[in-house]
């Protein structure tokens, strides 16, 4: 009972955030989301509404198979009205009953019945924007998410404290070789995904089996470190990886490809509309039941984009796109040929006006 006494007596002090797009007052919740996306703020938000709550912190080192038997009787005992078990893993059993539970985990893959499935991504261009408070013009905001990355306590950070912050983060979470393949990783970002590729790579560096490699390809996609989306032609195998966080590539990294993290940054603002994502040969990221289609060009000037709509115009009919957006480093310009419109928006323009 020490261990569950200590808890109750020493609750986090929850500074309070910014508040988030995600909002949910169900009795019973499992928040899902990637490392840094905010679960922990968002589960004591949610204990605080109550009187009397309990959180249990269950990536604490201190707690042991023993910890939790008898936490039925000591919610009895104390009246408890709320439980929240932070840091769950796949395989989590729940060990008591109580009127409101919350739990957080990375895993996608541990459920439970009767509990409402809520899922957190981590900040979208708005939210950083409201976390960072800084009063600078819209290119100057821009560039500063460009370097953290979207996870929550990142906006807090001073600039130098970023990347060594993600690699303590991914050392807690992850071993050496767990992640020497996340780095191997972030070579391939928005790119055709070769695991081959990774394979010898690695396999120059130690002994490596493709079994163990291929089961932590899955792991890190359970876990949200990565997400696949595949080629809108089903007689493809190629798909592509993107970070949860796409501020783990610079952490991982040393090359710092503008237009990669641009895209990775355009996918985890995709995430938030919870749609079908594809990609094709001329498209970056293609959203069927929007009708929209999204390219990344950063660089180009709006007269080339245009010969280059123009050029795919039978591609993106053949597809259902009514609208191409270009992000672009700085332009805007708009045109539309045969009922389908193309806007040229800076990345910074578009993320506010996606709903």
């Amino acid at each position: 009972m020490k261990t569950l006494e200590y808890f109750y007596q020493n609750p986090p002090k929850n500074t309070k955030f910014i508040d988030r797009k995600v909002y949910f007052d169900d009795d019973k919740i499992l928040l899902k989301g990637s490392m840094n996306s905010g679960k922990t703020t968002l589960l004591c938000e949610y204990l605080e509404r109550f009187d009397n709550f309990l959180y249990i912190n269950l990536e604490d080192f201190r707690l042991n198979s023993q910890s939790l038997e008898n936490l039925g009787e000591f919610i009895k005992a104390n009246d408890i009205k709320a439980v929240g078990f932070d840091g769950a893993k796949n395989g989590f059993i729940l060990p008591c009953k109580c009127e409101n539970i919350i739990i957080s985990t990375t895993s996608n893959l541990l459920n439970f019945d009767d509990f409402t499935e809520v899922r957190l991504s981590g900040l979208d261009y708005e939210e950083f924007i409201a976390f960072y408070r800084k009063s600078y013009e819209a290119r100057t905001l821009f560039s500063h998410f460009l370097a953290r990355g979207n996870a929550a306590k990142s906006a807090f950070l001073q600039d130098f404290e970023i990347t060594p912050f993600l690699q303590t983060k991914l050392g807690a979470g992850l071993d050496s070789f767990g992640i020497g393949i996340l780095s191997q990783i972030a070579l391939q970002i928005h790119q055709n995904f070769n695991g081959h590729q990774i394979y010898k790579n690695l396999k120059n560096l130690g002994k490596i089996s493709k079994d163990k490699l291929y089961e932590n390809f899955s792991y890190l996609q359970e876990n949200n470190f990565i997400n696949f989306i595949p080629n809108f032609n089903e007689k493809s195998m190629f798909k592509r990886v993107y970070f949860s966080d796409f501020g783990l590539r610079n952490a991982l990294s040393f090359d710092k490809d503008p237009k990669i993290i641009i895209a990775n940054m355009v996918f985890c603002e995709l995430l938030k509309l919870e749609s079908e994502i594809y990609f094709t040969d001329e498209v970056d990221f293609y959203l069927p039941k929007e009708s929209l289609g999204i390219i990344i060009i950063p660089f180009s000037a709006p007269e080339i984009i245009f010969l280059r709509f123009k050029k795919h115009l039978k591609f993106y009919k053949q597809l259902g796109i009514n609208k191409v957006i270009i992000i672009s480093n700085a332009n805007e310009a708009n045109t539309a040929l045969e009922g389908i419109k193309c806007q040229i928006l800076p990345f910074w323009q578009w993320a506010v006006t996606l709903s």
